[in-house]
């Protein structure tokens, strides 16, 4: 999925479809007890979504590559999701193999997601899958299952 989007393959419709459902599919897969991860959902969900702005910025400006918008978006979504922008970067120059000339919109996509998940939720991928019994001493509510 994350691929296709990198080269520019598929359309606005596929992109968008794929934005929606990836999500949804990984949450029910999580949710059922299913065994799985959060990195490469993200990094496809942000891909897909940036190959669709991509293709969406064509029609008013013809010319652009959909897979570098596909690039800068799975970047920003990676990183802002593990609340580590520089290695959200780093892991995508490394899985890709390219992206050293879009360094630049890369890095500013990536502070700025970063900085707005941080101040709406404040919670990584992976700090937010912690148990909520990590605290004994929090009183006990119906909201934190202790009653």
């Amino acid at each position: 999925m994350a691929r296709g989007a990198f080269l520019g393959i598929g359309g606005l419709p596929l992109l968008l479809t794929l934005f929606a459902l990836k999500p949804l599919v990984t949450a029910l897969c999580l949710g059922s007890g299913a065994s799985g991860g959060l990195f490469t959902p993200t990094l496809a969900t942000g891909a897909v979504l940036g190959g669709a702005l991509g293709l969406a910025w064509n029609l008013a400006w013809p010319g652009s590559p959909s897979g570098a918008f596909a690039m800068v978006c799975a970047a920003a979504m990676i990183g802002a999701a593990m609340q580590a922008p520089l290695s959200g970067l780093a892991l995508v120059l490394e899985l890709t193999h390219s992206g050293f000339g879009l360094m630049v919109p890369m890095m500013a996509a990536t502070a700025i997601a970063t900085l707005v998940a941080f101040h709406v939720d404040g919670y990584s991928i992976y700090s937010a899958r912690l148990p909520a019994f990590a605290d004994d001493s929090a009183p006990a509510t119906p909201a934190n299952g202790r009653t």
